[in-house]
């Protein structure tokens, strides 16, 4: 027990000793500094420069994501991470299998819109030449009503003789297209339907049963696919047989109707001839009936127009989906993938194999390979606000990248954001001590082929630079509440209240022995962390002395440390 008095004894001397001889020692420097802040700094002409140093990260200023704007699988990919490549150069393949069935398929289409354009269009010429016939057929009967009229009271034996000829004719006629020639073209026509009809259940029953198959995994999506593109074709005979025989259905009653109209005038030309006491009178109707059949005829020659009408919206169809083949075979040549610029692969983003989904209006598209053109490259800081309110476009930068420590690289300021990056639609930062930062885009002039993005960047920015000026370090300036101003050694200024002796910078130093100061007021420019520009007050040369600290005496240990530090 009492050595361990002894030892605190001893212990609590030896802290005392050391602490007086610190308090010693820092009365001694505290009165050394003094001397020296008296002793005086001479105003001279320097340079004051001002900068904003931050760091960021490079990348380059074009930078692409390569997608296809087919969907499919990636069959090919022909470069790798790092590959140079140029514009327009081929990088990879979408399997073009599916694309060529659906360029195939429009090609079919195509093909049978323009063979239901053609059927039209002849359909119209057999349809003019007919109408046209009839035409001049009534108006030459008209004109012979007319003369028959005129001739009557001396034509009726030959009337007779004549309308039964005539009668007997149109008989024959009606005869040979109802026992011949509409049954005979009928029949083919009904035959090529069966046959069509027979092909396309064929070809359904077919596309079932490889749909079927599919499903158990016998046969190939390719086999569905044909299946289905026969059952197509075969839809498209059947379509075509089904309006072959509507036609001639059609023309088989516009045919047996004139058939039936010549039959009904010739007996009535007949009964006229045998009824010569009312023959005038009939011959004006027949010839007001024969008025009649031109104007029919003449209404005939627009069904024409109607037809060409059908036809103009059968070609519409056929360049629509002309328009839709072009499509599709565009498609199919964008199954090669080229690089839209020229630059360096810097990531693949999709394996052979994987499957890339196209550009759409609903959808974004898969990015296969980046790209970037590292002939421009730029560095992107996070700036607060005070420092950024120093920066214009166009500024001068000095940057350095830790992979390169011994060289220094040129660039500017290209953009400096007009919104902070806290803030969200003009909307303020949540927190009130939250940082205020911008973004600002620095581009490199004449970028270096070694520098890789992604390299941390050191930015220097001299956003103030004052060359040959009169500069003070900062502790030779005071500040009060009329302003900045320094102390000349020498006579007061008249203006200024008679200054007193200095006092002592420590309690119970002597007092000093320098002349008394000179209190001046100057304006000051700009300033950095260590000095000022002054602008008006002082001239070069003159000796100044360090204004006395007025604020708080430090004391004890805090003060020992902080100055023996």
């Amino acid at each position: 027990m009492k050595k361990a008095l002894i030892f605190v004894a001893i212990a609590l001397v030896l802290v005392c000793g050391i602490g007086g001889y610190y308090m010693k020692n820092m009365a001694a420097q505290m009165q050394a500094a003094q001397s020296k802040g008296a002793t005086g700094h001479t105003v001279a002409r320097g340079d004051l420069v001002v900068s904003v140093v931050d760091t960021g990260t490079i990348d380059a200023v074009n930078s692409v994501e390569v997608k296809s704007r087919v969907s499919g699988r990636l069959s090919e990919l022909f470069v790798e991470e790092g590959d140079f490549v140029t514009q327009g150069q081929i990088i990879g393949t979408i399997d073009p299998q599916e694309t060529q069935f659906v360029v195939a398929q429009n090609q079919a289409q195509l093909r049978g819109a323009q063979s239901g354009a053609a059927r039209t269009a002849i359909e119209i010429q057999q349809r003019r030449v007919s109408a046209q016939a009839d035409y001049l057929q009534a108006q030459s009967r008209l004109r012979r009503l007319d003369m028959e009229v005129k001739a009557q009271p001396t034509l009726t034996s030959s009337a007779i003789t004549e309308a039964t000829a005539e009668h007997n004719r149109s008989l024959r006629e009606r005869e040979n297209l109802v026992k011949n020639e509409q049954p005979t073209a009928r029949s083919r026509a009904v035959t090529s339907q069966r046959d069509a009809q027979a092909n396309f259940d064929n070809a359904k029953r077919e596309s079932e049963r490889r749909e079927s198959l599919l499903k158990q995994g016998f046969v190939s999506v390719r086999d569905v696919e044909a299946a289905k593109l026969n059952m197509d074709v075969a839809r498209i005979k059947l379509e075509q047989a089904t309006d072959e025989l509507s036609r001639i259905d059609s023309e088989f009653s516009l045919q047996i109707a004139r058939s039936n109209e010549a039959v009904r005038a010739s007996e009535a030309g007949l009964q006229r001839a045998r009824t010569n006491s009312i023959q005038n009178g009939v011959k004006r109707e027949e010839y007001r009936q024969a008025v009649s059949d031109v104007a029919k005829a003449r209404a005939s020659l627009q069904d024409v127009a109607a037809l060409q009408r059908s036809r103009e919206q059968n070609m519409a169809t056929v360049s629509q989906l002309a328009s839709v083949l072009q499509d599709s075979q565009r498609q199919l040549r964008e199954t090669q993938i080229k690089s839209p610029i020229t630059g360096v692969v810097t990531k693949k983003m999709l394996k052979v194999g994987e499957l890339a989904s196209g550009l759409s209006g609903f959808s974004a598209g898969t990015p296969i390979v980046r790209i970037e053109d590292r002939t421009t490259l730029r560095v992107l800081l996070n700036v607060n606000e005070i420092d950024v309110a120093k920066m214009s476009n166009g500024m001068k930068a000095t940057v350095t990248v830790d992979a390169l420590p011994n060289d220094k690289f040129s660039g500017f300021v290209k953009r400096i954001a007009p919104t902070s990056i806290t803030s969200d639609a003009g909307a303020t930062a949540a927190a009130s001590d939250a940082v205020v930062k911008y973004e600002v885009e620095l581009e490199l002039a004449n970028a270096d082929k070694r520098l890789r993005s992604g390299m941390s960047a050191k930015c220097t920015l001299d956003v103030i630079r004052r060359t040959n000026v009169l500069v003070l370090p900062r502790d030779y300036v005071g500040k009060d509440d009329k302003g900045y101003f320094v102390n000349k050694a020498g006579d007061f200024a008249p203006n200024e209240p008679e200054p007193t002796q200095p006092k002592p910078a420590i309690p119970g130093a002597p007092p000093s022995t320098e002349r008394p100061l000179n209190k001046t007021r100057i304006k000051v420019g700009a300033e950095s962390g260590t000095q000022y520009e002054i602008t008006e007050g002082v001239k070069e040369g003159d000796k100044l002395v360090q204004p006395q600290f007025t604020g708080p005496a430090r004391k004890g240990m805090m003060m020992m440390g902080a100055d023996g530090g």
